[in-house]
């Protein structure tokens, strides 16, 4: 299968790739492809002919779409807007992943959970509403043209490479700097908070079951939603205590008001019943594994002292 990959160069994107090529697919080379840019993406779709597109790129950190919501629409349901069009005037079409967010499902209630893909959905936030618009460009293609078409609805994952932004490096970088002794404290936001949260590697296997199935004609066709999840909550407390445990070091933990969000949801957790049904898959890898690698891969780019704050 030869597969065209947006957002080829970010964290997913990366391991997506990785295991595209270790399954025997050919992962093609778009170049520096900007989504926003209808022609652009209609050229490359033409000209690389993919069997498949795993539509990754987007704006994919809340805070970045909340300081500039303008261009989170343009990227997130722009472009996916561009990759449809440039798909819908191909003479053959290829299947087509878009990820989406579970986001979309809001600050869910304790009765909610777990999230299945019935659930209403209540975007509140900048980036909810541009993921939620994403989902919804795709199934009306989806359903109009008959496209090959699977949307996730992905949880929280994390491994190795991922920004510092997100909570597992961002605790990760907090705990080193005191196992550096250039900190003593470690300030975090709710730490009771519980979230589902999958390895990133695990993610990128179930996209590329995803497109196998709807490369080969084992998934319908006409547009289909997937939770992307391990199914299980895992309290943020948990996460620092076991990065703590990996370095050697127990600090004091001190509450900063800043990382404090107050209608922060006790719990989010999903349901991944559809997703194991329609592909045979599940998460497998322990967080503890996860957070294992996120720390050695930290220590390995890490400079040997000085570390920039």
């Amino acid at each position: 299968m030869r597969v065209l990959i947006t957002g080829a160069s970010g964290f997913v994107g990366r391991w997506l790739t990785s295991a595209m090529t270790d399954a025997g697919h050919e992962v093609l080379d778009a170049g520096d492809l900007d989504v926003t840019e209808p022609d652009d993406v209609a050229d490359a779709l033409t000209e690389l002919a993919p069997d498949a597109v795993a539509h990754l790129a987007a704006v994919a950190f809340a805070p970045d779409a909340a300081g500039d919501p303008g261009h989170a629409f343009a990227v997130t349901v722009g472009g996916t807007v561009n990759v449809l069009e440039g798909m819908r005037r191909m003479d053959r079409r290829p299947a087509l992943l878009v990820t989406g967010s579970s986001e979309v499902y809001g600050a869910p209630r304790p009765e909610d959970l777990p999230l299945r893909e019935t659930a209403p959905l209540r975007p509140a936030t900048a980036y909810a509403i541009s993921k939620a618009g994403q989902e919804s460009a795709a199934l009306a293609y989806a359903a109009r043209e008959g496209l090959g078409l699977v949307v996730t609805r992905s949880f929280n994952h994390a491994g190795p490479g991922q920004r510092p932004v997100f909570v597992i490096p961002a605790l990760a970088g907090r705990v080193r700097a005191v196992a550096r002794g250039e900190a003593e404290t470690i300030p975090t936001g709710n730490l009771d908070v519980r979230r589902d949260l999958t390895d990133v590697r695990d993610v990128v296997d179930a996209y590329r079951r995803l497109l196998e199935g709807l490369h080969d004609g084992t998934l319908p066709r006409g547009g289909i939603v997937v939770n992307v999840c391990s199914g299980h909550a895992v309290a943020i407390r948990a996460i620092l205590e076991e990065l703590c445990r990996l370095a050697g070091v127990d600090p004091e933990v001190v509450a900063d008001p800043s990382l404090v969000r107050p209608d922060d949801p006790a719990e989010i957790r999903g349901d991944a019943t559809r997703v194991e049904r329609l592909i045979d898959w599940r998460a497998t890898t322990p967080l503890s594994q996860t957070l294992a690698d996120v720390w050695a891969s930290g220590v390995k780019a890490a400079p040997v002292a000085h570390a920039a704050r």
